[in-house]
């Protein structure tokens, strides 16, 4: 009598089974067991649901020099690993000038890749980048000092002479730079699909009608909470002498507009800022403030945040050199409705994070834990923080270029996970861009 075979599970209760499983990297191992299970994993409806209920996996961190995966024993590292030749490679990305522009000065060693295009922003799977082309053979940037401040312009490299390192260039041929100079895209790196955005024409970057002292492109964040993802938006935020202006793009329409916000917020380094409910929050990068500086990218406003209040007090009072290694001075985030901050400072040769929140209706920033770090360090900072999660670094001592580690920090558990090692220039850190992406199993194109 032959065996019968055994009952049929039902779709709706693999469906059960699979959500439950705690990472992708358990699902993916799931769909490659038999047929059915795989068609029940790829099926549209399972994976937004997977996405709604599970944060996408920390696959490692970006910045100019590359992508550096997860290593073990991080729970991310077999998805890392098997993901990182797609997430360290943009060459599928058009170049926008030929490399034949490209040459390397006497005394400078040229790294074999020429231009190329480079992370400036990730969120949501995407990766935002601008091309750098850092000895273009017909025009460098340069900078000199003119009426109390410092000019970038750009200018052409053959009128560089054995003056060339005198305080003010003495040529007459030069443009300033401006905001039409920049070329950026939006890619996704698991799925190779990207899009060219236009420059911003030229009469709209010459509004200002100001000198431009900074250029920082950014992603805003995605504002759909049912794991699908929506139109991206392509936020320049530029600093002029006596004005900040938002130039927006967003794909939907592929347009450059301007937004001249009716207060002109003082950014001294834009690049120390933090994402949070759909807001930017920039903090100093050394010292204290009075206030923190907060975009909503909905609303393309500008508010600020009463920082000199509470226990930020006590902590603003501490000696300065407890905050000598300090870069950013704190990273904002936030949960359940309060907003959040970590400030690393040092004391006796010892690194902590001290966590202060501001609850809803209060004006008072509240100490809720001092987190001790690793102590092998002699130099720790911090990255940033996204997902959740709080990023730093920490280097030993005796050293200019070398191995560093980087960190995760579970905001809600505090829990301390060693991410990579990555070889890095200690006395001038890359600001690193962690990377949260879906394998290509689990997400769709993001582009």
């Amino acid at each position: 009598m032959a065996t019968p075979p055994p009952p049929t599970i039902p779709d709706e209760l693999l469906e059960e089974i699979f959500i439950r499983l705690p990472t992708p990297d358990a699902l993916a191992r799931a769909s490659a067991a038999c047929t059915s299970f795989r068609c029940v994993i790829k099926g549209r409806a399972f994976r937004r649901r997977f996405r709604t209920l599970h944060r996408p996996p920390l696959l490692g961190f970006m910045d100019v020099g590359g992508f550096y995966p997860a290593q073990a024993p991080h729970p991310s590292a077999p998805v890392a690993g098997a993901l990182a030749p797609c997430a360290a490679d943009f060459s599928f990305v058009p170049a926008v000038v030929s490399s034949s522009s490209y040459f390397v000065p006497p005394g400078v060693q040229d790294d074999g890749e020429g231009p190329r295009w480079r992370p400036r922003d990730v969120r949501d799977g995407r990766v935002l980048l601008d091309w750098r082309s850092f000895y273009p053979r017909s025009v460098l940037r340069w900078s000199y000092p003119e009426d109390g401040s410092r000019v970038s312009i750009l200018m052409d490299s053959r009128e560089l002479g054995d003056e060339e390192r005198c305080d003010r260039p003495t040529w007459t041929k030069r443009e300033r730079c401006n905001a039409a100079d920049f070329h950026l895209a939006v890619c996704d790196p698991l799925s190779s699909r990207y899009v060219l955005l236009p420059t911003i024409p030229e009469d709209l970057a010459a509004q200002p009608q100001d000198r431009l002292h900074g250029f920082e492109p950014v992603l805003a964040p995605n504002t759909r909470d049912d794991g699908e993802e929506e139109p991206f938006k392509v936020i320049c935020i530029a600093r002029y002498m006596t004005k900040l202006v938002l130039f927006v793009l967003p794909s939907a329409t592929m347009q450059w507009s301007m937004v001249e916000p009716p207060i002109s917020p003082s950014l001294e380094r834009m690049s120390c800022f933090d994402c949070v409910r759909c807001c930017f929050y920039w903090t100093k990068p050394y010292g204290w403030s009075d206030h923190l500086m907060v975009l909503d990218t909905r609303t393309l406003r500008f508010s600020t945040v009463d920082l000199l209040t509470g226990y930020h007090v006590e902590l603003s009072d501490l000696p300065d050199e407890c905050f000598a290694h300090r870069h950013p001075m704190a990273v904002v985030m936030g949960r359940e409705g309060a907003l959040e901050m970590f400030s690393l400072a040092s004391q006796h040769g010892s690194f902590a994070l001290y966590h202060t929140s501001l609850k809803n209706n209060s004006h008072q920033w509240k100490l809720e834990k001092i987190i001790q770090l690793p102590g092998q360090y002699h130099s720790i900072c911090t990255i940033g923080a996204a997902e959740g999660f709080l990023f730093f670094r920490g280097a030993p001592e005796g050293i200019h270029i070398g191995n560093v580690d980087c960190y995760s920090m579970e905001v809600k558990t505090y829990e301390i996970t060693k991410v990579c090692t990555k070889m890095e220039n200690t006395f001038n850190p890359r600001r690193a861009l962690p990377y949260f992406s879906f394998p290509p199993l689990l997400s769709e194109p993001t582009i």
